[in-house]
């Protein structure tokens, strides 16, 4: 029987992973997020995970909010209230937002909550964004997924030996938890190789009256090309979809497929704004396995990103529960692993005695 502990460390991950995947879908992050650059360092770092409560909305001066401008999440410090505005400022910037980029006060509906920081501490988990950004390598998807089944299967078998009063002599494990821990890393699998697909490449230029004194300057509304190149690192065909905000006006190829290793050019076309300042303009990319028809995928993608991530995941998971149910897999004994003996001393296997 599970202890209190262990349905409070579920619950816990049960709603961490339900409000992510709420996030997804809202375009906001819930929970949890991670800085896109160095504007909050030492506080926050480029890349380090930080924890939000989403149901605080109403800081205080020295309070680290995340709140949205335009289309654009920000994470930096209250450091002034002005009636019912938020005067924000990153720790690492020399002037606060609404100074260097002439934004307004935030207002409330704007923020998505306030970082959580004990003790004015903010809590923060290294590098976990300049891992998601970088991708994981094939190797490192096979490695997760295969400690991900050892745990389950430890976890699993402990429970099924236990069940079945063998818990001195062996863990049992069933060839429907097999199938179920094989299930479940495929799907694991299919989801982590398109998150680390996903990807947000900046086009930064400035719109200045020096025109063409160096590069990447560009006169108010002006119209200019640039390129980025997009490579599938995946083990498998992968199929993209390309989109960007204004002043983009055209891609070369919003929607393509690449074998694997393939790679291919986009050009980019832009109008400067017509206001003069340093800009970053985000073009996003988001891939697919091709496990429906291009139509679907098209249709679902329209309506959000993780609209065809969602359909995969339950053709799969469909497949998956066809075989099972056809296959007659029962309750037959897969694997019976007999313990290690154990020394007098308690908890203390024999082989590790000295």
């Amino acid at each position: 029987m599970k202890t209190l502990l262990e349905y409070s460390l579920l619950a816990v991950l049960g709603v961490l992973v339900i409000g992510s995947l709420v996030g997804a879908l809202l375009d906001r992050p819930v929970f949890m997020s991670y800085a896109y650059s160095e504007s909050m360092t030492p506080t926050i770092n480029k890349g380090d995970l930080f924890f939000i409560n989403p149901l605080d909305r109403s800081p205080e001066v020295g309070d680290v909010i995340v709140f949205r401008v335009g289309s654009t999440w920000t994470v930096h410090r209250v450091v002034a209230i002005i009636g019912d505005g938020y005067v924000t400022k990153g720790d690492n910037n020399v002037a606060t937002d609404q100074q260097s980029h002439s934004i307004p006060p935030i207002e409330k509906d704007q923020i998505g909550g306030t970082v959580i920081a004990p003790g004015g501490r903010v809590i923060t988990v290294p590098e976990v964004g300049n891992y998601i950004e970088n991708g994981l390598s094939d190797r490192g998807k096979i490695l997760l997924g295969a400690l991900l089944i050892i745990v389950g299967i430890l976890a699993f078998g402990s429970g099924e030996a236990r069940r079945r009063g063998e818990r001195k002599r062996f863990i049992t494990l069933k060839f429907k938890t097999l199938y179920l821990l094989a299930s479940s890393f495929l799907l694991l699998m299919i989801a982590v190789s398109i998150f680390v697909s996903w990807e947000v490449i900046p086009v930064e230029y400035s719109v200045t009256s020096a025109v063409g004194d160096r590069e990447g300057w560009y006169g108010p509304g002006e119209e200019f090309q640039t390129e980025i190149t997009v490579k599938n690192n995946n083990m498998y065909p992968m199929r993209y979809y390309v989109s960007a905000p204004e002043p983009v006006t055209e891609v070369s190829s919003p929607e393509f497929a690449l074998s694997r290793g393939g790679e291919k050019d986009l050009t980019i076309t832009i109008t400067a704004p017509e206001v003069t300042a340093v800009y970053s303009t985000k073009v996003t990319l988001n891939a697919y396995q091709p496990l429906l028809p291009e139509s679907i995928m098209e249709a679902l993608y329209r309506v959000h990103p993780m609209v065809p991530l969602m359909a995969i995941l339950a053709v799969v998971s469909a497949f998956l529960g066809v075989v099972y149910l056809l296959s007659g897999i029962g309750n037959e004994d897969a694997i019976r692993i007999r313990r290690r003996k154990r020394s007098k001393l308690k908890g203390i296997p024999e082989v590790f005695r000295l």
